[in-house]
């Protein structure tokens, strides 16, 4: 609400005034079309994963890899790699890899400082991703074994982020 004084007869004073109110009314009204203005609402984005794939098991840390070991000893070696196939993400990822034991039949848990992280960049051609700092095969990929707590079932799980 705008309150108008009577200035008089002086014109000056009236036209300020005027020209006053006339101001305000203008930015009320471009306040409200802001808002509609200022309104944009963008095209689905799909999100590109790494074109599918497994996680694989070796107790060797050579072939063969398979998606299940059976039957290890506590304490005994055993390694895993990440295969991806083509048409996948190409890009820096950062690859978080843990270790989580079975509890029940739908519920696990972490395996405390069972963990390790890959920094690499992906091509989109699929291949071979290995619990080591860089990604590529070595002899220092991530021994598991190392952090079995006892008897159970175990996995591990990687988490693929975009950097």
């Amino acid at each position: 609400m705008v309150k108008i004084t009577n200035y008089g007869d002086n014109p000056r004073k009236k036209l300020l005034a005027v020209t006053l109110v006339a101001v305000l009314s203008i930015v009320a009204v471009v306040s409200v079309y802001a808002v509609f203005i200022g309104t944009f609402t963008g095209q689905d984005v799909t999100v590109k994963g790494l074109g599918g794939g497994s996680l694989v098991y070796s107790s060797n840390n050579a072939d063969p890899w398979t998606t299940t070991l059976t039957s290890e000893a506590v304490n005994n070696p055993w390694y895993s790699r990440l295969e991806t196939n083509s048409g996948g993400y190409a890009g820096p990822v950062a690859i978080t890899w843990r270790l989580e034991k079975q509890i029940d039949a739908s519920n696990w848990e972490n395996v405390s400082l069972a963990t390790t992280t890959t920094n690499m960049v992906l091509n989109g051609t699929g291949g071979y991703i290995y619990a080591t700092s860089g990604g590529v095969w070595s002899a220092g990929n991530y021994n598991w074994g190392a952090n079995v707590t006892g008897g159970g079932t175990y996995r591990v799980l990687a988490d693929v982020e975009s950097e």
